[in-house]
């Protein structure tokens, strides 16, 4: 496993590869099919991967994916998800959330002096 390594280490994020790949279809109450993935990396033990490729066939041999908080959820790096291209996105949503609970400090405390 590569934790932190680039871009995602300065956010904090964990990059993993996982192995022993076992994809299930499931329908969905539209009628739709999704792929639940499941994979085993070193340290981080069988766990579920969100936004897996399938081409609806063969389980694929690895899946590299991105884990954006610990304990969170792992997200794959394929093209349902651009990978890296959801950290400007993560980035920006948590400049904003910042940015919204510092004004509501600062407003809670002009409204007790």
């Amino acid at each position: 496993m590569a934790t932190g390594t680039g871009l995602s280490g300065l956010l904090g994020m964990r990059v993993a590869t996982f192995g022993h790949v076992d994809c299930r279809d499931t329908r969905t109450s539209k009628g739709q099919t999704v792929w639940h993935c499941f994979g085993e990396a070193e340290g981080v033990g069988r766990t579920r991967i969100t936004f897996a490729d399938h081409d609806g066939r063969d389980d694929p041999e690895t899946i590299t994916a991105t884990q954006v908080f610990d304990g969170g959820r792992w997200y794959a790096h394929s093209s349902t998800v651009v990978g890296y291209g959801m950290i400007p996105l993560l980035v920006g949503a948590g400049t904003g959330s910042w940015g919204v609970y510092r004004f509501r400090e600062a407003g809670a405390g002009q409204r007790f002096r």
